[in-house]
């Protein structure tokens, strides 16, 4: 109890100090009755918090593991789409090659090749898709597009194609320019090398990022559609009935091509998997850790109750007793 030999000053000063730490405890009562966790965490811990930062700093290991893995697998997921739309699309072109070659009257012939050049272009768009702000094939460089667009890739590619060109040759050719180290590296493609190294994704599970459009099986997928696209074109020395032969012979590269392709989903959906599985176990290991802090820090709730009832029962002693002192008279001061 407040003295009353304490001065109006002073007994307004004590009784303002007693609201602000009943207040102060209040709120601290009151978040901990909510969280269930110790708001002062030194304190909780009694000074000790070697074990609090040893389980804050794998808590924040873990979660940036987790953050990677699920990257990496959201990352490899987007080009196995991708390859398996380009495999589906490159199987059709195949199947129509094959009934192209056959088509004898030739508007209809014409207008059928146009679909083949415009399934180039498709691919060529596919495979400059991003995910998020990445290029998925474009390696090192996925800040811009993997490939040039379709027509400025036929345009190099016809540049420097022999003017005629033998048509039994046409094929070889136009697979040779997509080749390592041949037109299509120079101008064709964009992107940068595979990503260096392996990404790790905690654990022992390694992953490398190494697929881009300068994959033997995306090269082949390529060769045989632009064969068909610069067809479509026009080229010196070959008519009609050489453009039949040629869309006939290729058909068959193309299934390959779409086997490759295939192979190629194989070899993503391996990679693929381990990083879903890296996801789920860092998943895993970040609840565990989790869950661990929170039992380090939680209070005792029926503790918590006590005590908050015990604080606002004091807060509303101090009001009570601030509104009979600011009552007060002279009269009833003398009496």
């Amino acid at each position: 109890m407040i003295p009353t030999s304490f001065g109006d000053m002073s007994r307004t000063l004590s009784l303002g100090r007693h609201n602000a730490r009943l207040k102060t405890a209040l709120s601290v009562l009151s978040q901990e009755m909510t969280t269930g966790q110790a708001r002062d965490k030194v304190h909780h811990l009694g000074g000790n918090v070697a074990e609090l930062g040893a389980l804050q700093k794998s808590l924040e290991l873990a979660t940036t593991r987790r953050s990677i893995a699920q990257t990496t697998a959201s990352l490899l997921g987007a080009q196995q789409a991708i390859v398996q739309d380009l495999a589906s699309k490159v199987e059709q072109v195949a199947l129509d090659a094959q009934r192209l070659g056959l088509v004898t009257d030739d508007a209809a012939f014409e207008r059928k090749m146009d679909g083949v050049s415009n399934a180039f272009s498709d691919v060529v768009r596919l495979l400059n898709t991003s995910f998020g702000e990445r290029t998925l094939f474009a390696g090192t460089r996925g800040d811009g597009p993997s490939l040039a667009k379709p027509e400025a890739i036929l345009d190099a590619l016809i540049s420097d194609l022999p003017d005629p060109v033998d048509p039994a040759a046409l094929s070889g050719l136009v697979g040779a320019w997509f080749a390592p180290g041949s037109g299509f590296d120079n101008l064709g493609y964009l992107g940068g090398a595979p990503i260096p190294g392996a990404i790790d994704l905690g654990h022992g599970t390694e992953i490398s990022m190494t697929v881009t459009a300068q994959d033997k099986a995306i090269r082949k997928a390529l060769a045989t559609l632009a064969t068909g696209a610069v067809l479509s074109r026009g080229l010196p020395g070959i008519g009609m009935a050489e453009q039949r032969t040629i869309v006939l012979q290729n058909a068959l590269p193309m299934k390959d091509a779409s086997q490759g392709l295939l192979d190629l989903s194989a070899r993503l959906g391996i990679s693929e998997e381990r990083a879903a599985i890296a996801s789920s176990r860092t998943e895993a290991e970040r609840t565990s850790l989790s869950i661990s802090l929170a039992e380090l820090l939680a209070v005792d709730p029926y503790e918590s109750a006590s005590k908050l009832e015990q604080t606002m029962s004091q807060l509303e002693m101090i009001y009570t007793m601030t509104a009979r002192l600011s009552r007060l008279s002279l009269a009833d001061y003398l009496r």
